[in-house]
Parts: structure tokens; C-alpha cells; sequence
């Protein structure tokens, strides 16, 4: 192996990781946020491959891997849990980082701390696999994905409908993750 390899053995010789942005996403809103991600990460040399999760997904070729999922009925997607539970040991194994995409974030003031619609299990899966860092963003709220009486409340307790995703807030983690991965390349590439 030579100072350039990781054990997956798929760092590049300039050193640069292979970076896997993958997401489940049943409206667009994650994949918009998985998209920007991807891009903000590959700005900084990586290798980025940006995937819907499925069943083909092997999280085995590369070096670090970025994750998320849309919330709803307060679980991630099925998809995305299949990904993660088919991956549990090759994502222990590698620098990871996840994000939801819910209905309020974790960033809105008051009321995003209490609401952020953290799927369940999520406890569970950082236990297992110590991501780095979780994140819960904003989404898309669109008027007919909703009953009448859930959009009430949601308006009451402060949201809005429409495009509710923070692009400086996702820039911002997407910037820290990307600072992550040039030192993890420094550590491997300098042994």
C-alpha cells in the first residue's frame, strides 16, 4: 500500500479522496441539497460521486462518504435505511457524514430544536457507524404534499411553505466537511 492509499486503497496520487454524496429522496428537496453538497465538496480536489441510494450502492469504493435522507412520518425513507444497513460495516469503517431533510432544520430559532424531525433510529445508526458529524436541514414544504390541518399547524408553530432550505447553512457544513476531508487526505497521504 502505498502513502497514498487508504485500506479501501482508492485514493488517487494527487491525493485526493474519492468522496461518495448519496441520498434518498422522494420529492427532489434532498437530492437539490445532496446536489449542492457534492459540488461545494468537489471545489475542494475530491473525487466526489454523487448517487441515489439503491440496492447496487457499495460504499466499500471510497475513501469517505456523505449521507442523507428525506424525513417523513418521522422516519428516513426505506431506501435509506436499506443503504445504511446494507453498508453498516463499510460506513463504521470510513470518515461519514449525515444530514435529514425535514420539515423545520435544526438552525430555525425556538422552535427547530423541538421539531427538527429527526427520523427514528437515528440514535441507533450513529452509534454504529460515528459519523463525524449529523445534520438536520430545512426542505421543501409544498401545500399538496399536506392535509389542511397538518399545514395549519405547521404555520402556527412558524413555518412557511415553500423552498425552506438554507443554502449559506448548507455551504457552510458542506465547507466544514470538505475542510475534514483535506485533512484526512494530509493523515493518509503522510502516513
Amino acid at each position: 500500500m502505498t502513502s497514498t492509499e487508504n485500506s479501501a486503497g482508492t485514493m488517487s496520487s494527487t491525493g485526493a479522496l474519492r468522496v461518495l454524496v448519496a441520498y434518498a429522496s422522494r420529492f427532489g428537496s434532498t437530492r437539490g441539497v445532496a446536489e449542492r453538497i457534492a459540488a461545494t465538496i468537489g471545489r475542494g480536489g475530491h473525487r466526489v460521486e454523487l448517487q441515489v441510494c439503491g440496492d447496487g450502492l457499495d460504499v466499500s469504493a471510497y475513501d469517505a462518504v456523505v449521507f442523507g435522507s428525506a424525513v417523513f412520518n418521522q422516519r428516513w425513507l426505506p431506501e435509506g435505511d436499506e443503504f445504511v444497513q446494507r453498508n453498516i460495516d463499510a460506513l463504521a469503517s470510513r470518515p461519514v457524514w449525515l444530514f435529514s431533510v425535514g420539515t423545520f432544520g435544526d438552525r430555525k430559532r425556538l422552535i427547530g430544536p423541538l421539531v427538527k424531525r429527526e427520523p427514528t433510529g437515528i440514535r441507533e445508526v450513529q452509534r454504529s457507524i460515528r459519523p463525524r458529524d449529523y445534520r438536520v436541514f430545512a426542505g421543501v414544504i409544498d401545500r399538496h404534499q399536506w392535509p389542511f390541518l397538518s399545514r395549519l399547524f405547521y404555520h402556527a408553530l412558524g413555518g412557511r411553505l415553500g423552498d425552506n432550505r438554507d443554502w449559506r447553512e448548507i455551504d457552510e457544513w458542506a465547507g466544514v466537511v470538505g475542510h475534514a476531508l483535506r485533512l484526512e487526505a494530509r493523515r493518509l497521504e503522510h502516513g
